[in-house]
């Protein structure tokens, strides 16, 4: 066993030689000369043999490790480097089939945990509880650590350099998408894994205080209510990070799929130009690569013709109908209201085609006016209906097949 004092010791001792290191691990391995390098440039005034005793010191404490078949190169520790991370507040975004992974297995441990309440063990009971509390807590550790590593995506992306293509610069946010944001959608919805998961656990654990006040208690309560909040809280997490890692990253998205677009259509575009010219662009496509005036000005040429247009506007004179002409007598008439049509249907009673009759009425009216009012007058608590087959129906504007109405008078 390494003593954990002396470990800690050292990281305190070496942090600003191990801190910059950091970056390098992150990024892959480094061979014991690229190490002894790296420290001479850090330690101007050590010696060669101050260099080897440092080295020696953070293999013995396995702060450094040998990499399988190269003993010449060296890693961080995985725990050292998990903990230098937190202590930097650096985040790694994992993968969303650890949640599934973690989902499973409390799943598994409310099994144990029926099982054991089942045979009366309080001991195992107790033991299966707090495993289950553990494996909560890495959820939530995980959840909060990937909400992190997710704003770090989205930093990363903005911040980056605007030299670099588009499609480039977005590459991290596209695929942190494609392989942690839809699974993760997925995985939290109403009917996926997570909720179902969630679900079994909690009833486990409800049952489970429901029996202990009827046949007497196994463990204390508490743990039992502290276990269930902590599930709680733990689908709350999940659907907060979803929800953040929506909001940080599918603008992003959407801004690379935008871009993509215009792209390819500019490139397509661009090759028809040079292969048949200018016409081989459909004319309503040419609109696509201008800006609207209200939102562009233009040129300090095309700003003077726009000006020299507005001064010398002249509008056409407005024709008023003379006075002794006749009006068309096709003049398009005022809406009916609802009371006019209701005392025009009462007057007509009985009628026995509704759809018809509204037809005669107004030849000329919109499919969706008469559509409006056979529903109106059919559903008129003033008039007793039967339904009549369906047949099919020609409007002005198109041809409608519905099943009207026979209409009579309430008695």
């Amino acid at each position: 066993m390494i003593d954990p004092k002396r470990v800690l010791r050292a990281l305190a001792e070496h942090w600003p030689l191990l801190e910059p290191l950091c970056e390098r691990f992150d990024s892959g391995t480094l061979s014991l000369v690229e190490l002894r390098y790296q420290l001479a440039a850090q330690l101007p005034a050590g010696t060669p043999t101050d260099i080897t005793a440092l080295l020696d010191q953070w293999i013995r404490l396995d702060i450094l490790v040998p990499v399988a078949k190269s003993p010449n190169r060296f890693e961080l520790n995985a725990q050292i480097h998990d903990f230098l991370a937190y202590l930097r507040r650096e985040h790694r975004l994992g993968l969303c089939l650890e949640i599934e992974a973690y989902l499973r297995h409390l799943e598994r441990l409310a099994g144990h945990i029926q099982d054991a309440f089942d045979i009366r063990d309080g001991n195992d009971l107790a033991r299966q509880l707090r495993l289950l509390d553990m494996r909560v807590r890495d959820v939530l550790k995980k959840l909060d650590n990937d909400e992190q590593a997710l704003v770090a995506v989205a930093e990363r992306a903005k911040t980056s350099d605007r030299q670099i293509p588009l499609r480039q610069r977005y590459a991290e946010v596209l695929a942190t998408w494609d392989e942690y944001v839809e699974p993760m959608i997925q995985l939290v919805a109403a009917d996926g894994a997570f909720e179902q998961g969630v679900h079994r656990v909690e009833q486990v654990l409800l049952h489970l205080l429901g029996e202990q006040q009827r046949l007497g208690q196994l463990v204390d309560d508490d743990l039992l209510l502290r276990t269930h909040a902590r599930i709680l809280e733990m689908q709350t997490s999940a659907q907060l990070t979803l929800r953040r890692a929506r909001e940080l990253l599918l603008p992003l998205r959407e801004e690379a799929r935008r871009h993509n677009a215009v792209t390819r259509g500019a490139a397509l575009a661009l090759a028809s130009i040079r292969k048949k010219g200018l016409d081989a662009v459909p004319q309503a496509s040419l609109a696509l690569f201008t800006r609207p005036q209200s939102t562009f000005l233009g040129s300090a040429s095309q700003v003077e013709a726009y000006v020299y247009a507005l001064a010398r506007f002249q509008p056409k004179p407005a024709r008023f109908p003379k006075a002794t002409g006749k009006r068309r007598a096709d003049a398009a008439h005022a809406p009916r209201t609802a009371r006019e049509m209701l005392e025009r249907c009462e007057r007509s009673l009985p009628l026995p085609d509704l759809m018809a009759w509204l037809l005669e009425q107004e030849p000329e009216g919109a499919t969706d006016e008469l559509l409006y009012w056979f529903s109106r007058l059919s559903r008129d608590s003033r008039f007793q209906r039967e339904r009549l087959p369906r047949s099919d129906y020609l409007t002005r504007e198109h041809h409608v097949s519905l099943a009207s109405y026979a209409l009579l008078k309430t008695p």
